[in-house]
């Protein structure tokens, strides 16, 4: 039977409520057979790589709202003339060598490894850069002190209270260059292996999203407000920041793509703080939808406004 099937990302630890989530809606067919995995071909066709670009896209911002949030630091570092790497594999080495001495200064202040994701940048001028989200556990000016291959900045992560850090992401996540400036075939960032793992929840029947909810939305301006209502009424707890919706003109169906923020999470708190605290857990009965797991702020903001509370839906995976 083909209907609707909805995915959602959680950015957080697993089987906890989430300040950020992803939502996918788009259709399924329930008596298809998997069929496996076609052949890996050399060259990706075009759509075919720039949908590939875009989950890459997805995931790095759910891993970085997994982890990072206001308070926490981002490093560009950029090199002198003497210093600059011939290539990315000797840039990544250097990265590398960077983040040790990280952690050994860490270590003699008692801290444990650095969380970090690091973005890796071949600017038009063929100059090698490097973008890195970091937990701020040890001071920003000791952070810089341990480059010395050139020029360290450091600032603190300040989440905007509409966007959260969505534009920051974008400038992370936009198509890097290889050497040959055609769009390189392979990952160009890199983390720390002590980061929380986005999870998702799949739902095969969402309750408020139907086919014909589908269809109309497939004619709704991305930015309206009726949009906003449908997607935000399956959602309860969520607020919608942003949706993006998709032709697959090969099957003529539409997917959606939306980022939604819990509702009561525009304080001032950091993200490490809410994910350390909050440990209330997800319905194992239905698997949830982080929805049903409020903050104290939003529970006394749910008993003014009348909002019902949210029922669990769907089934969770753990992740990979």
């Amino acid at each position: 039977m083909s209907g609707i099937r909805k995915v959602t990302r959680h950015c957080g630890k697993y089987g906890v409520s989430s300040p950020f989530i992803q939502v996918s809606y788009f259709p399924h067919n329930g008596n298809k057979k998997a069929t496996g995995r076609q052949r890996r071909y050399e060259v990706t066709q075009p759509k075919q790589k720039e949908l590939n670009n875009r989950r890459a896209k997805r995931f790095l911002e759910a891993l970085i709202y997994s982890n990072f949030g206001r308070g926490d630091l981002r490093i560009d570092l950029t090199y002198s003339a003497e210093n600059m790497p011939t290539d990315e594999k000797a840039a990544k080495k250097e990265i590398q060598n960077f983040i040790k001495r990280i952690n050994y200064r860490r270590k003699k202040l008692g801290l444990g490894n650095a969380r970090y994701i690091v973005v890796t940048e071949i600017g038009k001028n063929g100059k090698i850069h490097h973008h890195l989200i970091m937990d701020a556990d040890m001071d920003r000016n000791m952070v810089e002190d341990a480059w010395g291959k050139g020029y360290a900045n450091t600032r603190r992560l300040q989440p905007d209270k509409k966007t959260k850090l969505t534009e920051l992401i974008r400038y992370l996540v936009k198509d890097f260059k290889s050497e040959n400036n055609k769009t390189a075939n392979k990952r160009k960032w890199d983390s720390s292996l002590n980061l929380v793992r986005p999870w998702e929840t799949i739902n095969d029947e969402p309750r408020q999203m139907s086919k014909k909810k589908i269809k109309l939305m497939q004619s709704l301006p991305e930015d309206c407000e009726q949009m906003k209502q449908l997607i935000e009424r399956d959602n309860p707890g969520y607020e919608l920041m942003s949706v993006e919706k998709y032709l697959n003109e090969e099957m003529a169906t539409w997917s959606f793509f939306c980022r939604m923020k819990l509702i009561g999470s525009d304080d001032d708190t950091e993200l490490s703080t809410y994910l350390s605290t909050n440990n209330k857990p997800v319905d194992k009965a239905g698997g949830g939808n982080g929805n049903n797991r409020r903050n104290k702020n939003c529970k006394e903001k749910s008993k003014t406004s009348g909002a019902k509370k949210p029922k669990p839906q769907g089934k969770a995976t753990k992740p990979q």
